[in-house]
């Protein structure tokens, strides 16, 4: 019998419901203090560590089994022109291991320049050539890490490439087989860069939403300057804007395979983390209010 795709696994795995993106390292949230305090507001953790593997085994120890996760990583940089060095990918795997969350987050951007970090996220660009290097890559990373990978749609301040953002997200899903996950700040990102910034759900239709495993969120704020406006992630440090609540209402009816909705928290404090998720949730049990009752059923 042939192992299933990344895409069937995913799809197979038990709705995780609406969680809270937390960076690990981080003393606000805490993730420890959500756990003890907050544990009723949120269903699951998905745990980023920066891309580091070397400083996370106690860390993750402290997580309670009981607690949901998934795994935010960052370093793969599966747009550049080749697979990235080893280290990365066996750091991946193994905090997958320590883990053992049911899928691997990804953006689909480069963040290291001959293995220097960079404080920028270099999307991908969008063409053919980078279509055929992510596939290679996420294909390539497939047999070398226990769990799948759900590329995300990076931030963008600029695009370049004659594709348009979702057709390259199609063609990466299913060249690669694989789910995606659609950043909903970073869908309002792109619109802005190609002037559709007041029609935040743009050509939407064209993106096959079947292959939307997770849903994120964050806050944001908009920086003007003279002929547009840029998105800027704040995450946890501002409110989620409402072009992507707009976007998450208009979607949620949409998504077939829709596993997790996660709002980054990253500078929030507890409370504010799970008022945000308080807020999301209230727009899920208006539009789909039975998604939420298979959180965490098989």
């Amino acid at each position: 019998m042939a192992e299933l795709s990344p895409f069937k696994r995913v799809k197979a795995a038990a709705v995780m419901g609406v969680g809270l993106g937390i960076d690990i390292f981080d003393s606000q949230p805490d993730f420890r203090v959500l756990i003890d305090k907050h544990r009723g507001g949120f269903d699951f953790l998905e745990v980023y560590s920066r891309g580091d593997w070397e400083h996370t085994d106690d860390l993750f120890a402290e997580i309670p089994d009981d607690v949901p996760r998934t795994y935010h990583h960052e370093g793969l940089d599966p747009v550049g022109p080749k697979l990235c060095p080893d280290g990365p990918i066996e750091g991946c795997a193994k905090n997958q291991r320590l883990l053992n969350p049911p899928w691997t987050v990804e953006e689909l951007a480069v963040r290291h320049i001959d293995g220097k970090y960079t404080d920028f996220f270099f999307p991908a660009i969008l063409n053919k050539q980078c279509v055929q290097a992510t596939v290679a890559n996420l294909k390539a990373l497939e047999k070398r890490i226990p769990g799948p990978l759900l590329p995300e749609n990076a931030p963008y301040e600029f695009a370049v490439g004659d594709m348009h953002l979702f057709d390259f997200m199609n063609e990466v899903a299913h060249g690669a087989e694989c789910g995606l996950v659609l950043d909903l700040g970073h869908v309002w990102s792109y619109q802005l860069c190609v002037g559709k910034g007041d029609q935040p759900d743009d050509r939407i239709e064209s993106l096959d939403l079947s292959r939307i495993i997770e849903v994120h969120l964050a806050g944001a704020r908009i920086e003007e300057y003279e002929g547009g406006r840029i998105y800027r992630d704040l995450h946890g440090a501002g409110p989620i804007p409402e072009e992507s609540m707009f976007l998450l209402r208009e979607l949620l009816p949409k998504l077939p395979n829709l596993k997790a909705i996660t709002i980054e928290v990253e500078d929030a404090t507890e409370a504010a983390a799970v008022e945000q998720a308080q807020q999301v949730r209230e727009v899920v049990r208006r539009l789909r209010p039975a998604w939420l009752e298979g959180v965490h059923v098989s």
